[in-house]
């Protein structure tokens, strides 16, 4: 048997009254996904324990059968494991966010979805205005990255997610407690950098979004864990670009392969994901594709494109690996939004989250589209995110 796992980030969301009172699940057109839970199983899942914190690393380790309570070290120390860099016992990571503030809080938490490049220009201008050595930034998908500095003993920065400050008084909500005061000068340095630099003068001219602040959050360091193969005793790979899905894939002793048009923006080439994760599984047991932009669109306030980015995710990954599962009768398929993101708050919340599993083995019940309101009536309730994946995996 093989296994494709199709994590959808932040998909999940509440009615909206411009997409006719209808998620952007449920308006989307999704011929890929309705099949899964026609053909299979639907139901719900608790992704976000209420005793942790509200993040996606966590319900990504629950994915892939890690217990978020033994192993959630952190949203940085996660992602800082898909760089190559060494955090020693004096130094912590942070996850960081290129932002756009505005009249005091932050307006755009992806700062118009900033490119590689600029970024990789900005932080370079940071680097050199902070003159500090110690301090290093890693850009991930341009707006996100990673940034190691010093720690104070074992203490761990108090920090505000970027999705939670969303809209708040950033003077207000800056990291706090040991090691914090780092991280409040670099957030000062950035007002002063990024304000009339280049970069976000042709941004402006474009009427493009400016990176106007430096935004970190999510302060840890990687945890240990035991490998994936040991034990489910199945070989696995990740196929994604977000920093903490292919943190957590390098640390589970995971293939994590490049995949260069994947991008984790909003402009990235779900198709070309696809084809590798695809390619990848001739080799490998169990395949995890993780596609971050759907949540982002919530955090933007953007209803349509979350509603078209579900629709491209269900045309250039879902449908083609129905067509595999078709021709090789051996295959099955689990479909999960990892987290509930409101659009209309611009906030994530603890709702539980649709699912639809199908394959060989999954006996198909309702014979429903899939649909939060559909997966509430499905077969599936499971309480613990990392239980999800002994069951999908049974005989």
């Amino acid at each position: 048997m093989k296994y494709l796992i199709i994590l959808a980030s932040g998909a999940a969301d509440d009615p909206i009254p411009e997409l006719d009172g209808k998620t952007p699940l449920d308006a989307a057109r999704t011929p890929g996904l309705d099949a899964l839970a026609v053909d299979g199983k639907t139901g719900l899942i608790a992704t976000q324990p209420d005793d942790l914190a509200m993040a996606e690393e966590v319900a990504l380790l629950g994915a892939l059968g890690y217990d978020p309570h033994a192993y959630f070290t952190g949203e940085a120390g996660l992602a800082a494991a898909a760089f190559d860099t060494r955090i020693g016992p004096e130094r912590i990571a942070v996850r960081h966010n290129l932002a756009t503030e505005a009249d005091g809080a932050i307006a755009d938490h992806a700062a118009g979805q900033i490119t590689v490049p600029e970024a990789q220009v900005l932080v370079a201008a940071l680097q050199g205005a902070l003159d500090r050595p110690d301090v290093t930034f890693h850009v991930g998908r341009g707006f996100a990255g990673v940034t190691i500095v010093p720690s104070v003993r074992d203490g761990v920065p108090a920090c505000v997610s970027v999705a939670e400050a969303m809209g708040r008084p950033t003077d207000e909500i800056l990291p706090s407690g040991e090691g914090a005061e780092i991280l409040r000068r670099i957030v000062n340095a950035s007002r002063e950098v990024f304000v009339e630099h280049d970069i976000n003068r042709v941004r402006a001219d474009l009427d493009e979004n400016p990176a106007t602040l430096f935004w970190p959050w999510g302060a840890g360091r990687p945890p240990v864990l035991p490998s994936f193969e040991s034990r489910f005793k199945l070989t696995g790979a990740v196929v994604a670009a977000h920093e903490s899905a292919r943190g957590i894939g390098r640390l589970a002793g995971m293939e994590v392969p490049n995949v260069a048009e994947a991008t984790a923006t909003y402009k990235t080439n779900y198709a070309a994901k696809a084809e590798c994760a695809l390619e990848v599984l001739n080799t490998f047991d169990l395949v995890v594709i993780h596609a971050a932009s759907p949540g982002d669109a919530s955090l933007d306030g953007n209803a349509a494109l979350k509603r078209q980015l579900i629709e491209d995710i269900d045309a250039h990954i879902v449908q083609p690996a129905l067509d595999l599962a078709a021709r090789s009768g051996d295959m099955r398929i689990l479909f999960l939004a990892t987290r509930h993101v409101a659009t209309t708050a611009r906030h994530p919340t603890r709702n539980a989250v649709p699912l639809a599993m199908f394959g060989p083995g999954v006996q198909a019940v309702r014979h429903a589209r899939l649909s939060e309101a559909a997966a509430a009536e499905g077969e599936l309730v499971i309480a613990q995110g990392h239980t999800l994946l002994q069951y999908f995996l049974r005989p």
